[in-house]
C-alpha cells in the first residue's frame, strides 16, 4: 500500500474503496463518526490478522458498549487489499482533528486478568481463585514470572499494553477479561485495536474509558467491541 492517505491515523477523513459511501448507524440511522484507520499490512507488527487495512466508525448518539443485546452503533470496515482507494469526505470539516501515529514493536504478555484465557501457565501460579482477595494480593507472582519469560528487567511487560495498541493483548482498564467469542467458530477473538484516553484522538468513551476492538482470525467479518472505564 503506497498511498499516503491510507496511513494509520486518528480523526480527519477516512480512506475507503471507490464506490463506498459514508456509513450510517444501524440502530438510529444517523451518520457514524470516523475515529481511526490502520494500515495493518505495515503497522500490525504482532502476529498479523489476515487483513491489510481497516477503518473504525462509532455512533455518539447510541454510545454502544458492545455487551448484551446491543446490535449496532459502530462499524469496522476491513480490506484484504485496497484496489482503488479514495479519501471519503463527509461535510466541510472532520469530527476529530487528524493525528498520526508511528507504531513500535515490543514484547508483551496478557495482563493479570487476561492470564486465565491466554496463559494458563502463569495463571496457575496465582494462589486462590480469580477475583478472590487471595488472588488479587498475589499478582506480583504473575509479574515476576512475566519478567522472567520475556527476559525483561525494568517492568512487567503487560504494562506496555496500557497505551494505544494495534494487536497484541488488551490491557483491561477496570474489571475482568471481556474478550468476545466469535459466533461462527466459538473461539476467542483477537485484539484489533485498543484506544485508551490519548493525545492521539479527541474521542472519549464514558468516564476515562478505554475502547477495545476485536476480530476473529478465521472469520474476519466477525468483530467485537468492548469498553471499560476506570
Amino acid at each position: 500500500m503506497t498511498w499516503e492517505f491510507a496511513t494509520t491515523r486518528f480523526g480527519g477523513f477516512p480512506t475507503a474503496e471507490e464506490g463506498e459511501t459514508w456509513p450510517l448507524c444501524d440502530s438510529c440511522a444517523d451518520d457514524l463518526t470516523f475515529v481511526a484507520q490502520v494500515d495493518h499490512s505495515r503497522d500490525g507488527l504482532h502476529d498479523r490478522l489476515p487483513i491489510s487495512f481497516f477503518t473504525f466508525f462509532y455512533c455518539w448518539n447510541c454510545r454502544p458498549w458492545g455487551r448484551g443485546s446491543e446490535g449496532g452503533g459502530w462499524l469496522v470496515r476491513s480490506y484484504t487489499a485496497l484496489r482503488r482507494p479514495k479519501v471519503l469526505v463527509h461535510g466541510a470539516e472532520p469530527d476529530f482533528e487528524e493525528r498520526h501515529a508511528v507504531p513500535r514493536l515490543e514484547k508483551s504478555l496478557p495482563d493479570a486478568v487476561g492470564m486465565r484465557l491466554h496463559c494458563l501457565e502463569l495463571w496457575d501460579l496465582v494462589p486462590g481463585d480469580s477475583g478472590s482477595h487471595e488472588a488479587w494480593a498475589n499478582w506480583h507472582i504473575v509479574d515476576r514470572a512475566a519478567l522472567g519469560l520475556t527476559q525483561e528487567r525494568a517492568r512487567a511487560p503487560h504494562m506496555r499494553n496500557a497505551a494505544v495498541a494495534i494487536g497484541g493483548y488488551p490491557y483491561w482498564a477496570n474489571g475482568g477479561d471481556e474478550t468476545p467469542v466469535c459466533t461462527k467458530c466459538t473461539l476467542p477473538m483477537e485484539l484489533l485495536l485498543q484506544i485508551p484516553p490519548s493525545e492521539l484522538t479527541d474521542a472519549m468513551w464514558g468516564d476515562v474509558g478505554t475502547l477495545y476492538l476485536f476480530m476473529c482470525r478465521m472469520h474476519t467479518h466477525q468483530t467485537g467491541l468492548r469498553i471499560q472505564c476506570t
